[in-house]
């Protein structure tokens, strides 16, 4: 199973790539990200305008806001806990299977018969209810994705509501959407900044 680390970065490769096409005139700060792309028309004549980005870096966003820690955390507690669940159940039936076994030749072929059929139960119930806590799992862990998204997603429209960056990129260790940044453009502390600061107003209300 893909812990939820893997499977929300890969996610959030695709949701966090905000575009906020708000305003593309003049009159920003010269120290604004600026990039000249060339738009042709229906004529082919070549039409510059003028873009702002800016990017974030996913591991540092899984390293340091806080409800993602805690989300995370929460569903490697309940990992746990169904994980040890079934294996005390495997435990339990095992112990009963040793000892069953004990009895040697006194046990009878009707009750051989009886204990196998009972022990093949037992174990498909288990199966069945490891395959439960695995769907409920997934469940959970789909809801948090969307829970971290929608914070993200949320967060980053109210950081840009002036239209400051006309996109805002996602990078990441290993699997970069941008091979080339300039640091200067890294607006992750910012924007993980602001993510601690509403998940901790939000605890109070």
């Amino acid at each position: 199973m893909k812990s939820l680390q893997s499977i929300l970065l890969w996610v959030l490769l695709a949701a966090v790539a905000v575009l906020y096409v708000l305003h593309f005139s003049g009159g920003k700060k010269a120290t604004e990200t600026k990039a000249n792309i060339v738009v042709k028309d229906s004529a082919g004549n070549e039409l510059p305008q003028h873009i702002k980005v800016a990017y974030i870096d996913l591991d540092t966003v899984q390293k340091y806001y806080e409800f993602f820690k805690l989300k995370n955390e929460e569903l490697e507690r309940e990992k746990n806990r169904y994980d040890n669940q079934i294996q005390s159940d495997l435990n339990k039936l095992e112990r009963d299977r040793v000892e069953f076994l004990k009895k040697g030749q006194a046990i009878t072929q009707v009750e051989a018969e009886k204990f196998q059929q009972e022990y093949q139960t037992r174990y498909q119930q288990i199966g069945q209810r490891q395959q439960t806590y695995q769907g409920q799992h997934l469940e959970n862990q789909s809801r948090a994705i969307d829970e971290i998204q929608k914070k993200i997603n949320e967060y980053l429209k109210e950081y840009n509501k002036t239209g400051k960056y006309n996109f805002i990129f996602s990078t990441q260790e290993g699997n970069p959407t941008l091979y080339y940044k300039d640091t200067a453009f890294n607006i992750t502390t910012d924007v993980v900044k602001g993510l601690n600061d509403a998940y901790k107003q939000s605890k109070k209300q």
